[in-house]
Protein backbone atom coordinates (compact mmCIF):
# COMPACT_ATOMS: atom_id res chain seq x y z
CA UNK A 1 0.00 0.00 0.00
CA UNK A 2 2.91 2.34 0.69
CA UNK A 3 4.12 1.98 -2.90
CA UNK A 4 0.66 2.59 -4.32
CA UNK A 5 0.23 5.70 -2.21
CA UNK A 6 3.50 7.16 -3.47
CA UNK A 7 2.50 6.74 -7.10
CA UNK A 8 -0.98 8.13 -6.73
CA UNK A 9 0.40 11.11 -4.81
CA UNK A 10 2.70 11.77 -7.74
CA UNK A 11 -0.18 11.73 -10.19
CA UNK A 12 -2.36 13.85 -7.93
CA UNK A 13 0.32 16.50 -7.67
CA UNK A 14 0.92 16.82 -11.38
CA UNK A 15 -2.78 16.75 -12.12
CA UNK A 16 -3.43 19.58 -9.68
CA UNK A 17 -0.65 21.74 -11.02
CA UNK A 18 -1.08 20.87 -14.71
CA UNK A 19 2.50 19.77 -15.35
CA UNK A 20 5.45 18.02 -13.79
CA UNK A 21 7.53 21.11 -13.30
CA UNK A 22 6.09 24.45 -12.29
CA UNK A 23 8.17 27.28 -10.87
CA UNK A 24 5.29 28.24 -8.55
CA UNK A 25 4.70 24.76 -7.19
CA UNK A 26 5.47 24.54 -3.45
CA UNK A 27 8.05 21.96 -2.38
CA UNK A 28 6.48 18.90 -0.79
CA UNK A 29 8.58 16.21 0.83
CA UNK A 30 7.66 12.85 -0.64
CA UNK A 31 9.51 10.06 -2.37
CA UNK A 32 8.93 8.99 -5.96
CA UNK A 33 9.47 5.35 -6.81
CA UNK A 34 12.03 4.74 -9.55
CA UNK A 35 9.54 4.21 -12.38
CA UNK A 36 7.88 7.50 -11.47
CA UNK A 37 11.29 9.17 -11.48
CA UNK A 38 11.82 8.06 -15.08
CA UNK A 39 8.39 9.36 -16.03
CA UNK A 40 9.11 12.63 -14.26
CA UNK A 41 12.41 12.92 -16.13
CA UNK A 42 10.83 12.29 -19.55
CA UNK A 43 8.18 14.92 -18.97
CA UNK A 44 10.70 17.46 -17.71
CA UNK A 45 12.72 16.95 -20.92
CA UNK A 46 9.86 17.64 -23.34
CA UNK A 47 8.04 14.30 -23.27
CA UNK A 48 8.89 13.36 -26.87
CA UNK A 49 6.62 10.31 -27.05
CA UNK A 50 3.61 12.41 -26.04
CA UNK A 51 4.20 15.23 -28.48
CA UNK A 52 3.48 16.12 -32.08
CA UNK A 53 7.11 15.30 -32.91
CA UNK A 54 6.60 11.58 -32.36
CA UNK A 55 7.47 9.23 -33.95
CA UNK A 56 10.21 11.40 -35.50
CA UNK A 57 9.86 10.55 -39.18
CA UNK A 58 11.71 11.73 -42.26
CA UNK A 59 10.43 10.90 -45.74
CA UNK A 60 12.39 9.08 -48.43
CA UNK A 61 12.17 12.20 -50.60
CA UNK A 62 13.64 14.40 -47.87
CA UNK A 63 16.51 12.00 -47.35
CA UNK A 64 17.20 11.57 -51.08
CA UNK A 65 17.20 15.30 -51.79
CA UNK A 66 19.70 16.11 -49.01
CA UNK A 67 21.44 12.80 -48.55
CA UNK A 68 24.89 14.23 -47.89
CA UNK A 69 23.57 16.17 -44.89
CA UNK A 70 22.71 13.05 -42.90
CA UNK A 71 24.38 10.10 -41.25
CA UNK A 72 22.43 6.96 -42.17
CA UNK A 73 22.39 3.93 -39.87
CA UNK A 74 20.78 0.79 -41.31
CA UNK A 75 19.51 -1.69 -38.70
CA UNK A 76 18.64 -4.54 -41.05
CA UNK A 77 20.42 -7.88 -40.86
CA UNK A 78 23.74 -8.03 -42.71
CA UNK A 79 22.36 -10.16 -45.55
CA UNK A 80 19.58 -7.65 -46.24
CA UNK A 81 22.08 -4.81 -46.14
CA UNK A 82 24.38 -6.56 -48.62
CA UNK A 83 21.47 -7.16 -50.98
CA UNK A 84 20.76 -3.46 -51.18
CA UNK A 85 21.17 -0.30 -49.11
CA UNK A 86 21.27 3.47 -49.41
CA UNK A 87 24.70 4.69 -50.48
CA UNK A 88 27.03 5.62 -47.60
CA UNK A 89 24.75 4.08 -44.99
CA UNK A 90 26.32 2.14 -42.14
CA UNK A 91 25.05 -1.28 -41.11
CA UNK A 92 24.66 -1.35 -37.32
CA UNK A 93 23.38 -4.15 -35.11
CA UNK A 94 20.86 -3.04 -32.50
CA UNK A 95 23.11 -4.08 -29.62
CA UNK A 96 25.65 -1.49 -30.86
CA UNK A 97 23.11 1.20 -31.74
CA UNK A 98 23.20 3.23 -28.52
CA UNK A 99 26.98 3.23 -28.44
CA UNK A 100 27.18 4.32 -32.09
CA UNK A 101 24.66 7.15 -31.73
CA UNK A 102 26.28 8.33 -28.50
CA UNK A 103 29.67 8.44 -30.20
CA UNK A 104 28.35 10.38 -33.19
CA UNK A 105 26.41 12.76 -30.95
CA UNK A 106 29.50 13.57 -28.89
CA UNK A 107 31.26 14.72 -32.08
CA UNK A 108 28.42 16.73 -33.64
CA UNK A 109 25.06 17.19 -31.92
CA UNK A 110 23.51 19.00 -34.87
CA UNK A 111 24.27 16.36 -37.51
CA UNK A 112 21.02 14.50 -38.08
CA UNK A 113 21.10 10.72 -37.86
CA UNK A 114 18.60 8.70 -39.90
CA UNK A 115 17.70 5.24 -38.63
CA UNK A 116 16.65 2.86 -41.40
CA UNK A 117 14.83 -0.45 -41.06
CA UNK A 118 13.03 -2.80 -43.41
CA UNK A 119 9.59 -1.21 -43.16
CA UNK A 120 9.82 1.63 -40.66
CA UNK A 121 8.38 -0.24 -37.71
CA UNK A 122 11.52 -1.09 -35.75
CA UNK A 123 13.28 2.17 -36.69
CA UNK A 124 10.36 4.15 -35.21
CA UNK A 125 10.69 2.05 -32.06
CA UNK A 126 14.42 2.70 -31.69
CA UNK A 127 14.19 6.39 -32.57
CA UNK A 128 11.67 6.85 -29.78
CA UNK A 129 14.09 5.22 -27.34
CA UNK A 130 16.96 7.35 -28.59
CA UNK A 131 14.90 10.55 -28.36
CA UNK A 132 13.91 9.66 -24.80
CA UNK A 133 17.61 9.22 -24.06
CA UNK A 134 18.23 12.77 -25.24
CA UNK A 135 19.43 12.24 -28.82
CA UNK A 136 17.16 14.79 -30.45
CA UNK A 137 18.99 14.56 -33.78
CA UNK A 138 17.69 11.07 -34.61
CA UNK A 139 14.93 10.34 -37.13
CA UNK A 140 13.23 7.25 -38.54
CA UNK A 141 12.94 6.76 -42.30
CA UNK A 142 9.20 6.68 -42.94
CA UNK A 143 8.14 3.19 -44.12
CA UNK A 144 11.81 2.21 -44.15
CA UNK A 145 13.40 0.84 -47.30
CA UNK A 146 9.93 -0.04 -48.58
CA UNK A 147 9.37 3.53 -49.82
CA UNK A 148 12.92 3.90 -51.11
CA UNK A 149 12.60 1.35 -53.88
CA UNK A 150 9.98 -1.19 -54.99
CA UNK A 151 12.51 -4.00 -54.53
CA UNK A 152 12.21 -3.59 -50.76
CA UNK A 153 8.43 -3.16 -50.50
CA UNK A 154 7.32 -6.79 -50.26
CA UNK A 155 6.42 -6.76 -46.56
CA UNK A 156 4.27 -3.67 -46.76
CA UNK A 157 2.51 -4.75 -49.94
CA UNK A 158 1.47 -8.13 -48.56
CA UNK A 159 -0.16 -6.59 -45.48
CA UNK A 160 -2.37 -4.02 -47.17
CA UNK A 161 -5.67 -5.78 -46.63
CA UNK A 162 -9.06 -5.93 -44.94
CA UNK A 163 -9.73 -8.54 -42.29
CA UNK A 164 -13.38 -9.37 -42.85
CA UNK A 165 -13.61 -12.00 -40.12
CA UNK A 166 -13.24 -9.43 -37.32
CA UNK A 167 -16.50 -8.54 -35.59
CA UNK A 168 -16.40 -4.78 -35.20
CA UNK A 169 -18.37 -2.22 -33.28
CA UNK A 170 -18.51 1.54 -32.73
CA UNK A 171 -18.94 1.18 -28.97
CA UNK A 172 -16.62 3.43 -26.98
CA UNK A 173 -15.26 1.10 -24.30
CA UNK A 174 -14.37 2.66 -20.94
CA UNK A 175 -10.78 2.67 -19.78
CA UNK A 176 -9.71 0.66 -16.76
CA UNK A 177 -9.56 2.14 -13.28
CA UNK A 178 -6.38 3.80 -12.06
CA UNK A 179 -3.60 1.47 -10.99
CA UNK A 180 0.03 1.88 -9.85
CA UNK A 181 2.85 2.21 -12.32
CA UNK A 182 4.78 -1.00 -13.00
CA UNK A 183 7.64 -1.80 -10.65
CA UNK A 184 11.05 -2.28 -12.27
CA UNK A 185 14.17 -3.74 -10.68
CA UNK A 186 17.20 -1.45 -10.85
CA UNK A 187 20.69 -1.61 -9.33
CA UNK A 188 20.54 0.00 -5.92
CA UNK A 189 23.26 2.47 -6.92
CA UNK A 190 20.92 4.17 -9.42
CA UNK A 191 18.53 6.77 -8.10
CA UNK A 192 18.24 9.87 -10.32
CA UNK A 193 15.66 10.05 -13.10
CA UNK A 194 18.22 10.59 -15.84
CA UNK A 195 20.51 7.72 -14.85
CA UNK A 196 17.54 5.39 -14.33
CA UNK A 197 16.15 6.28 -17.77
CA UNK A 198 19.54 5.83 -19.43
CA UNK A 199 20.07 2.44 -17.80
CA UNK A 200 16.60 1.26 -18.81
CA UNK A 201 16.85 2.55 -22.40
CA UNK A 202 20.25 0.93 -22.95
CA UNK A 203 18.85 -2.32 -21.58
CA UNK A 204 15.86 -2.27 -23.92
CA UNK A 205 17.82 -1.27 -27.03
CA UNK A 206 20.28 -4.09 -26.45
CA UNK A 207 17.38 -6.57 -26.48
CA UNK A 208 16.46 -5.61 -30.04
CA UNK A 209 13.05 -4.84 -31.44
CA UNK A 210 10.34 -6.41 -29.32
CA UNK A 211 8.51 -8.56 -31.81
CA UNK A 212 5.32 -6.90 -32.93
CA UNK A 213 2.11 -8.67 -33.79
CA UNK A 214 1.08 -9.68 -37.28
CA UNK A 215 -2.68 -10.07 -37.49
CA UNK A 216 -2.23 -12.84 -40.03
CA UNK A 217 -0.42 -15.13 -37.61
CA UNK A 218 -1.61 -13.84 -34.23
CA UNK A 219 -5.14 -12.58 -34.81
CA UNK A 220 -6.31 -14.16 -31.54
CA UNK A 221 -5.33 -10.98 -29.73
CA UNK A 222 -8.43 -9.34 -31.21
CA UNK A 223 -10.63 -12.06 -29.77
CA UNK A 224 -8.86 -12.85 -26.50
CA UNK A 225 -10.44 -10.94 -23.60
CA UNK A 226 -7.24 -11.17 -21.53
CA UNK A 227 -5.42 -8.84 -23.92
CA UNK A 228 -5.79 -5.10 -23.42
CA UNK A 229 -6.46 -3.81 -26.95
CA UNK A 230 -5.80 -0.15 -27.65
CA UNK A 231 -6.40 1.99 -30.70
CA UNK A 232 -4.01 4.96 -30.48
CA UNK A 233 -4.73 7.90 -32.74
CA UNK A 234 -7.52 10.18 -33.88
CA UNK A 235 -11.19 9.47 -33.25
CA UNK A 236 -11.78 8.63 -36.92
CA UNK A 237 -9.40 5.68 -36.56
CA UNK A 238 -11.56 4.33 -33.73
CA UNK A 239 -15.09 5.32 -34.71
CA UNK A 240 -16.42 4.84 -38.23
CA UNK A 241 -19.04 7.45 -39.22
CA UNK A 242 -22.61 6.02 -39.26
CA UNK A 243 -23.18 7.28 -42.79
CA UNK A 244 -20.45 4.95 -44.00
CA UNK A 245 -22.43 2.05 -42.55
CA UNK A 246 -19.41 0.62 -40.81
CA UNK A 247 -18.03 -0.17 -37.38
CA UNK A 248 -14.67 1.13 -36.36
CA UNK A 249 -12.90 -1.39 -34.11
CA UNK A 250 -12.99 -4.89 -32.71
CA UNK A 251 -14.99 -5.64 -29.58
CA UNK A 252 -13.28 -4.58 -26.37
CA UNK A 253 -10.83 -2.16 -27.98
CA UNK A 254 -10.25 1.04 -26.00
CA UNK A 255 -9.37 4.38 -27.52
CA UNK A 256 -6.41 6.48 -26.39
CA UNK A 257 -6.04 9.71 -28.29
CA UNK A 258 -2.81 11.25 -29.55
CA UNK A 259 -3.13 14.88 -30.68
CA UNK A 260 -4.07 17.08 -28.85
CA UNK A 261 -4.60 15.36 -25.49
CA UNK A 262 -1.92 12.63 -25.64
CA UNK A 263 -3.71 10.16 -23.41
CA UNK A 264 -0.54 8.31 -22.34
CA UNK A 265 0.65 11.35 -20.42
CA UNK A 266 0.76 11.04 -16.65
CA UNK A 267 -1.78 13.83 -16.21
CA UNK A 268 -4.19 12.06 -18.57
CA UNK A 269 -4.78 8.30 -18.71
CA UNK A 270 -1.41 6.58 -18.41
CA UNK A 271 -2.29 4.87 -15.16
CA UNK A 272 -5.48 3.39 -16.56
CA UNK A 273 -3.14 0.86 -18.20
CA UNK A 274 -2.99 -2.31 -16.07
CA UNK A 275 0.59 -2.93 -15.02
CA UNK A 276 0.36 -6.72 -15.20
CA UNK A 277 -1.63 -7.27 -18.40
CA UNK A 278 -0.44 -7.81 -21.95
CA UNK A 279 -1.25 -4.77 -24.04
CA UNK A 280 -1.57 -4.57 -27.82
CA UNK A 281 -1.50 -1.11 -29.44
CA UNK A 282 -2.28 -0.21 -33.02
CA UNK A 283 -2.03 3.15 -34.73
CA UNK A 284 -2.78 4.07 -38.33
CA UNK A 285 0.41 2.69 -39.88
CA UNK A 286 2.21 1.07 -36.95
CA UNK A 287 4.99 3.64 -36.69
CA UNK A 288 3.37 5.72 -33.97
CA UNK A 289 2.29 2.64 -32.02
CA UNK A 290 5.88 1.31 -32.28
CA UNK A 291 7.06 4.55 -30.69
CA UNK A 292 4.48 4.33 -27.91
CA UNK A 293 5.41 0.69 -27.36
CA UNK A 294 9.00 1.81 -26.79
CA UNK A 295 7.92 4.50 -24.33
CA UNK A 296 5.61 2.22 -22.36
CA UNK A 297 8.19 -0.59 -22.32
CA UNK A 298 10.68 1.75 -20.67
CA UNK A 299 8.05 2.36 -17.98
CA UNK A 300 7.70 -1.38 -17.41
CA UNK A 301 4.47 -2.19 -19.25
CA UNK A 302 4.09 -5.46 -21.17
CA UNK A 303 3.15 -4.08 -24.57
CA UNK A 304 3.42 -4.91 -28.24
CA UNK A 305 2.63 -2.98 -31.39
CA UNK A 306 0.48 -4.21 -34.26
CA UNK A 307 2.85 -4.15 -37.22
CA UNK A 308 1.61 -1.95 -40.08
CA UNK A 309 -1.23 -0.77 -37.86
CA UNK A 310 -4.71 -0.35 -39.28
CA UNK A 311 -3.29 -0.80 -42.78
CA UNK A 312 -3.47 -4.56 -42.19
CA UNK A 313 -6.93 -4.40 -40.57
CA UNK A 314 -9.05 -2.16 -42.81
CA UNK A 315 -6.95 -0.81 -45.65
CA UNK A 316 -9.88 0.01 -47.94
CA UNK A 317 -11.45 2.15 -45.25
CA UNK A 318 -8.11 3.86 -44.57
CA UNK A 319 -7.33 4.71 -48.18
CA UNK A 320 -10.85 5.97 -48.95
CA UNK A 321 -11.17 8.20 -45.89
CA UNK A 322 -9.67 11.71 -46.39
CA UNK A 323 -8.91 11.91 -42.65
CA UNK A 324 -6.99 8.62 -42.60
CA UNK A 325 -5.51 8.34 -46.08
CA UNK A 326 -2.44 10.37 -45.14
CA UNK A 327 -1.37 7.47 -42.91
CA UNK A 328 -1.76 4.73 -45.48
CA UNK A 329 1.00 3.04 -47.42
CA UNK A 330 0.41 3.94 -51.09
CA UNK A 331 2.08 1.63 -53.62
CA UNK A 332 1.97 4.35 -56.28
CA UNK A 333 4.18 6.54 -54.08
CA UNK A 334 7.00 4.02 -53.78
CA UNK A 335 10.14 5.66 -55.14
CA UNK A 336 12.69 4.32 -57.55
CA UNK A 337 15.70 5.73 -55.76
CA UNK A 338 19.10 4.13 -56.39
CA UNK A 339 20.77 1.77 -53.99
CA UNK A 340 24.03 -0.10 -53.80
CA UNK A 341 24.84 -3.70 -52.99
CA UNK A 342 27.65 -5.36 -51.05
CA UNK A 343 29.32 -4.09 -47.91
Amino acid sequence: MKQTSKIFLFIALITTNGCIKDENTPVINFELDKTAKILNYFESQGDFANSEQAPGLISANQLFNSQSEYIILDLRPADDFINGHIQNSINVSTDKLYEMVDSLYSVNQSKQIIIVSKNGQSSAYFVCLLRLAGFQNTFSLKYGMAYWNINFAKDWLQYLKDEEDISNTNENYPKSTLSPLPLINFPSSLNGGRELAEYRIKQIISQGFISGVNYETQYDFLLNPTFIKICYGQERLYIMPPLQDGKGHSFGTMWYRDIPTFDFRSIKNLQTLPANSQIIIYSADGQLSACMTAYLTVLGYNVKTLLFGANQLFYTRMISDPVLSGDTFKPEEINNFPYVTGN
